[in-house]
This record gives structure tokens, sequence and C-alpha cells, in this order.
């Protein structure tokens, strides 16, 4: 089940995360916008989003009918929706470390960094690198698929406000703990559990948004004339504060995952438009290629600079998000969206094979 202001939703968060990310290289360092200075929050919003969209996609297959199976085949839907592409992706990054495309080459090639990348356990709090720097995020998810269960479990029973409140707690903790680079929350280092916990705070609430989705209270709170509006304009107000409001901005999150579920008149015009929609399927692909694209066109840039070629850097910036949308694009047809037709076929495949063994016997 697809909601489309819900998957436009996302292409705005990764336009974000994108927009946010392009001055972090220096060479770009003059295009730094203010209004995308806590981007990094929408990181926290892709964790909402995924616990509230795996619930309405999954929960009645894996709580409704709990067992092996269902679990089993809840995770080889997951991955293979993000393996695919991570493992290109990684691939990629390792050729780009290995012939130093970028001129950056900070992490080390060794097993463990390999194999954990390889097998998306990177970010769990061990110390292992992510090769493709934004694939921390996607490796935390993973832990949460794997943990979906236990978590659904608690978030649809009498112990939900325990959980929410000790998902609250969790970010507190995290925005505490003095290791986010440009907020409070934004916290991805590879040597602490609490990048993991991050994670697992921002999927819970997730989660616990969808369980009260179609709560008469909460359909009258926001599913209301105005309501998608007044959301934006409270995290609006929220990121304009001066002060360490991180925190806050991520807990008015689930309520804007929820107004664009309602899919409002307002929730559509700005989310199911045809560029928003187009953004939000290929917001995946956005935001693990950004980095690549944008140190390769920094480096052309520094070397045209080098040949006296000066004041067309507003081109170079067009030009890589240009390159980005392009690339994006076919890696979403060639690689998203074959890689999860592989998998799923190589998984019936698997099935008809052991349903074969198990008649003959």
């Amino acid at each position: 089940m697809r909601i489309s202001s819900l998957t436009g939703l996302r292409g705005v968060a990764a336009v974000s995360v994108l927009l946010y990310h392009i001055p972090h290289n220096p060479a770009f360092a003059a295009f730094a916008m203010p209004i995308f200075s806590r981007a990094y929050l929408a990181v926290d919003l892709f964790f909402i989003l995924s616990g509230f969209v795996i619930s309405l996609g999954y929960h009645e297959r894996v709580m409704g009918r709990p067992g092996w199976a269902s679990y089993v085949d809840f995770l080889i839907n997951r991955m293979a929706r993000v393996w695919p592409l991570h493992l290109i992706v990684t691939l990629v990054f390792m050729g780009r470390i290995l012939l130093n495309v970028s001129g950056n080459q900070a992490i080390d090639l060794d097993a463990p960094n390999v194999v954990s990348n390889l097998l998306m356990v990177q970010s769990w709090g061990w110390g292992t690198e992510p090769i493709a720097g934004n694939s921390w995020s996607v490796s935390t998810e993973v832990a949460a698929y794997l943990l979906y269960p236990l978590i659904a479990l608690i978030a649809f029973s009498r112990w939900a406000w325990v959980q929410g409140i000790a998902a609250v707690a969790l970010l507190a903790m995290v925005a505490a703990s003095g290791l986010g680079s440009s907020g409070p929350l934004d916290v991805n280092d590879s040597d602490t559990v609490l990048t993991l916990l991050r994670c697992l705070a921002g999927f819970s609430l997730g989660v616990l948004a969808y369980r009260v989705a179609d709560r008469r209270w909460c359909r009258a709170l926001i599913d209301r004339p105005g309501g998608f509006a007044a959301v934006c304009a409270l995290i609006g107000v929220a990121l304009w504060l001066p002060g360490k409001v991180d925190l806050l901005v991520v807990c008015l999150m689930p309520a804007l995952v929820l107004s664009c579920y309602y899919d409002g008149p307002a929730a559509r015009a700005a989310m199911s438009n045809p560029v928003s929609f187009h953004l939000g399927l290929i917001s995946y692909s956005i935001y693990l290629w950004h980095p690549l694209v944008r140190d390769v066109v920094a480096r052309v840039m520094t070397m045209a600079h080098g040949r006296g070629i000066t004041g067309m850097d507003g081109l170079f910036v067009v030009a890589m998000l240009v390159a980005t949308w392009l690339l994006c694009w076919a890696s979403y047809a060639l690689v998203e969206l074959r890689g999860h037709r592989l998998v799923k076929w190589l998984q019936r495949r698997a099935q008809r094979r052991l349903d074969v063994r198990e008649a003959t016997i």
C-alpha cells in the first residue's frame, strides 16, 4: 500500500539531506543555506517514516500471523528493498577509495570494515565504519527490521506509553551525549551504540504513530482543515528557535507523518505533486549516491580553478544537482527495482525447491 503524500515526504527529506551536505565539501562551503542547517534531522524523519510505513505494510502480516515463516518473509522483503542498492553503492565507494577518485581516502578497507558493510551491520556500535558514508543509517534500520516484532508487540500493548517515554528518553540521551557534529542529535559515530539507539527510538515513534493513526482523537486533532499547515508551522518555528531544540523537532515529526497519512488537500498539494512524488520514489538512491556526486564534481571544479576557470561555481552546483537526479533515476530503475525482483525471484525459487523436497519425503 503506497500513500503518495508519504512517498513525497520521503523525497523532500532526501533532498533536504542533499542540500545540507553540499557545503560539507570545502569546495562548496560558500553554498551553505541556513534554512537547511538542521536538515540532519531529516534522517530522524526517515526513521519515523520507516517505522510507520513498515507497520502500514507489514503489521498484519507479521503480527497477525506470528511465526518464523512470516518473520523470514518480512526480512527478505525488507532486504530486497535495501540491500541491492546498498551493495552496489558500497562497491562503488570501495572503488572510489582505491582509486582516490575524489581526493579523499579516509576509510581503511580492512576485513572488519568490508565484511560488516557487505552484511549491513557496520554501524551497530562496534567500531566498523560505513564505506559509503550515509549508509550508517541504513545499517541501523536493518537492526530495527530485525527487532520489529518486539517493537510492534510493545507498541500495540498496554505498555505502549512506556515505549513512547523510553523512545523520547533515548533521544534525549543521544542529544545530551555531546557527540553530535552539527547539532545535539547529529550522532552517527561508528564506535558508539548511541547511533543505533537514535534509529531505534525514531523507528519506535513511527510504529507508535501507526498505532494511534486511526484513533478518533488523533484524527480529530490532525486530520482537519489546516492540520497539515499547522504541523509544518510548528516544526518550522521549532527549527527557527535558537538553542538545542533537536528533540522538540523530532517529537513533532510523528504528527507530520500522520498528517501526510491522512492525505488531506494541503498534504497532497505539497507532497503528492509529480515532483515530490518522483523524488520520493528515488529518495533512497538520492540519499546514498549524492555524497559521491558532490565530491567528484567538487574535484572537477577544483581542477578547473587550477586552470584559471573561475566564476562558474554556481553552474557546477547546478550540474551536480542534475547529475545526481539522472544517476538516481537510473539507479532506481536499474538497481532498486531490478534488485528487488531478483531477490524475490530467488526467494520463490528456493521455496519451490523446498516444497518439492518436502513432497518427496
